[in-house]
């Protein structure tokens, strides 16, 4: 184990790629299944999901394909547990609904875009720091 001490050492972005490629392992369509807080929809259900739903909605843009996305999602699962009686916690592949994506300018990938009474009221594009999630989901959920 010293030599891959050593690299890393040598070259920073090795540690990075190698988080990367160990997220790219694994089945990709598990990412378009419903986890245990956060109900995968496509563009058909958006409305009733989120756009006319009195609870606010956090909705996770993302792709299979992408390797910070699924870092992100087994994140927001255990985050979205401590939420379940605040704030509903939705995903949307962008591929299978890239009108979606267009609709709310989902530029980069993942985007989670906060919805309070069907309006954005936030959003964080790309990997967020567990800890810095959590905390803007505590100020979402406190009405901030």
């Amino acid at each position: 184990m010293w030599h891959m001490n050593f690299l890393q050492r040598l070259f920073p972005a090795l540690a990075g790629a190698a988080v990367l490629a160990l997220a790219g392992c694994g089945n990709h369509s598990a990412l378009n299944e419903s986890s245990a807080n956060v109900k995968h929809i496509t563009q058909g259900e958006f409305a009733g999901e989120v756009t006319r739903c009195a609870t606010p909605v956090v909705a996770d843009f993302y792709a299979t394909w992408c390797g910070p996305c699924r870092l992100l999602s087994p994140m927001l699962d255990k985050l979205a547990g401590g939420y379940t009686d605040k704030i509903k916690f939705v995903k949307i592949n962008v591929d299978e609904s890239p009108g979606l994506a267009q609709n709310f300018q989902v530029q980069a990938i993942p985007t989670l875009i906060f919805f309070k009474d069907g309006k954005v009221a936030d959003r964080v594009t790309g990997l967020p720091a567990e800890a810095d999630l959590k905390a803007r989901l505590d100020k979402f959920a406190a009405g901030k």
